[in-house]
């Protein structure tokens, strides 16, 4: 295929996220001048800049070097009064539960959601082997689903196996609590499941919360992890449609974890790979010590960066405004440890640069744009004979889409190979997601932040033309 690959082995050798940098490294070679619609990146051009450098900079002098190895001294007490307020916005009636859950609960960052989620796998390894003896432990994988979960596990040397649950388009690829319950053993020790979903940006609510429910229960109660991946969680339109929190199912912080990072709903927030975990406590020493190991520590800039994110998303929960009060939150070391915050000073400073109001101004500009984007690729979906489903329940900027099952494809690899050389436009097929390979099941996703609308819909169409034109309809 491409000049540029990254792997030697067939595609049907690697494994799902090899697969995925595979189809990423041809993609994404310039020499192939391919039209990509699934980019990892936001448009420069199109979505404004969430925090320029130069305001950050006249913020507040920023010290290179080392933080806490988990971000735990500088971060904790914001991540508490912002996971607080989430949880009262969405149930107030349990202050006093909530109340406990958040001042006992254990919390630690990292760079990004995806090493967070790797400590917090290896953490959860560390605590079950110190309590109970496994021949081979377990974890349940959600599939589709974005596999770098199941790359990791592979890291640890066969020591884990994953059991993947294959969950089904009429429950919009959720799993359900028979199907997890129906795949956990004597030796699983963790469930992790991403919602919203990526690709199928579908989400628990209305009645499909009671099933979430029951998997929090059924997890708590055979003491197996519940690790809950919810980095779409502040990208559901409206904006006033309520997320369901996972520590509003359960009065207990045993089992249950949760990740949470910035880099899908904040513009050019992903290169600066910041995450954290919030919830059961004996997590925490073993998440140090890993993290510490892998990962060393956050560098100031980007733990600046995050925390300002963090208190606005607290601000805009509570419909108040910065306070002088709140600068607690920034003189914990955040800006290095040599660093010594005068509050007024800094208060003086985030009032003059206009942070918030510029924040909130981006931020309403960048939702707008995936509103709409969202909608239009929706409606063109909907009119199209060639792409016969897709899912997206108004959620993120990610798009699964599925060919009709008349088209004369023996795969999604070989649906890819067509779009690669006949209509010079790259995709990510669904294999590199989990969904088998199937001539009747093509599915494929696109993103909607690399490009306007408009030029998106004409990739599309012109897809729609190649496919038309090569009369590959049987």
């Amino acid at each position: 295929m491409s000049i540029n690959t990254y792997y030697n082995q067939g595609m049907e050798k690697l494994e799902m996220y090899q697969r995925l940098i595979q189809y990423w490294s041809m993609i994404f070679d310039r020499r192939e001048q391919i039209d990509v619609l699934d980019n990892m990146n936001f448009n420069s051009h199109l979505f404004p800049e969430i925090f320029k450098m130069e305001e950050v900079a006249d913020f507040h002098p920023i010290e290179p070097g080392y933080t806490s190895p988990d971000g735990y001294t500088e971060l904790h007490d914001l991540i508490r009064s912002l996971e607080y307020s989430r949880l009262m916005a969405q149930d107030p009636m349990r202050k006093e539960v909530t109340k406990s859950l958040v001042s006992q609960a254990g919390i630690g960052c990292g760079n990004g959601c995806t090493n967070v989620m790797n400590g917090v796998i290896n953490a959860i390894m560390k605590v079950k082997n110190e309590s109970d003896q496994f021949s081979t432990p377990e974890v349940i994988l959600i599939l589709p689903n974005y596999t770098v979960y199941t790359a990791q596990l592979s890291n640890l040397g066969g020591k884990v196996t994953p059991r993947y649950v294959y969950t089904q388009r009429e429950n919009d690829f959720l799993p359900t609590f028979e199907e997890i319950q129906s795949n956990i053993s004597p030796n699983t020790v963790a469930v992790v499941i991403t919602y919203p979903n990526n690709p199928a940006q579908s989400t628990y609510e209305g009645e499909k919360i009671q099933e979430l429910k029951k998997i929090v229960k059924t997890c708590q109660d055979n003491e197996i992890y519940l690790v809950v991946d919810n980095i779409y969680q502040d990208l559901i339109f409206p904006e006033t449609r309520s997320f369901t929190e996972i520590f509003n199912l359960t009065d207990r912080l045993d089992y249950v974890v949760k990740v949470y990072g910035c880099s899908k709903d904040t513009p050019f927030y992903s290169g600066y790979r910041t995450g954290y975990w919030f919830g059961d406590p004996k997590l925490m020493d073993k998440y140090k010590y890993i993290i510490s190991s892998m990962e060393n520590s956050l560098n100031t800039q980007s733990l600046v960066y995050f925390a300002l994110n963090l208190y606005f998303k607290y601000l805009a929960l509570n419909h108040s405004e910065p306070s002088l009060h709140d600068m607690e939150y920034f003189s914990q070391g955040i800006f290095g440890w040599g660093q010594v915050v005068n509050k007024q000073q800094l208060f003086e400073s985030l009032l003059s640069l206009d942070l918030h109001s510029k924040y909130k101004s981006r931020i309403k500009k960048s939702n707008f744009l995936q509103k709409t984007a969202l909608n239009q690729v929706t409606q063109f979906a909907t009119q199209s004979k060639v792409f016969s489903d897709y899912t997206n329940q108004n959620i993120g900027n990610v798009f699964f889409m599925k060919i009709n099952s008349d088209l004369k494809f023996k795969s999604d690899d070989d649906f890819f190979k067509f779009l690669f050389y006949e209509a010079k436009c790259g995709v990510l097929p669904g294999n590199v997601f989990g969904m088998k390979q199937s001539p009747s099941e093509i599915w494929f996703r696109i993103t909607l932040i690399h490009d306007e609308i408009k030029k998106i819909i004409q990739h599309l169409e012109k897809i729609e033309d190649v496919l038309m034109h090569q009369r590959v309809y049987t």
